[in-house]
């Protein structure tokens, strides 16, 4: 009798043992794997190439003189000038990384974040932004759509 209690209680204590082992592998893991996707982020998949702007893309343009969209991965924003010109930057600020918005009374680009502004070639007017937006190129098709891309990206 005295024999199954102590193989009851070996049993119960490797149990044990097993779930708190598990529970410390686990609770390390979730340490471990967020570190490690900062440290080598996985890479960012989507199309690759000239992005051609979609019919609400396009309204919103329309409407509010500037949309912001996709091209590789990365933001950039559209934006139609007083002279209806189109043109594409990145929509990423260059002093810390925050979305920019285009202010068409003022014709400028601007970043809330820190009151950064750029001028429409993307260059610095005011503010703590240390380097000019990188430009897009922008295209017109026969049909009215645009085609947008990175530098050397459309043909």
């Amino acid at each position: 009798m005295r024999e199954n209690g102590c193989k009851s209680e070996a049993s119960r204590r490797s149990f044990l043992d097993v779930l708190l082992g598990a529970s410390i592998l686990g609770w390390l893991g979730s340490i471990v794997y967020p570190v490690l996707r900062y440290l080598k982020p996985l890479p960012q998949t989507g199309p690759t190439g000239p992005t051609r702007l979609t019919r609400e893309e396009m309204a919103k343009l329309e409407q509010s003189q500037f949309v912001i969209i996709l091209v590789n991965g990365q933001r950039v924003i559209v934006l139609e000038s007083a002279s209806e010109q189109v043109l594409a930057f990145s929509a990423k600020c260059t002093h810390e990384g925050c979305t920019v918005t285009y202010l068409p009374g003022q014709s400028v680009i601007w970043c809330p974040c820190h009151d950064g502004r750029f001028d429409l070639s993307g260059r610095v007017l005011s503010g703590p932004p240390p380097q000019p937006l990188p430009k897009y190129v922008v295209q017109r098709q026969p049909d009215g759509g645009i085609l947008v891309a990175a530098q050397g990206g459309v043909t």
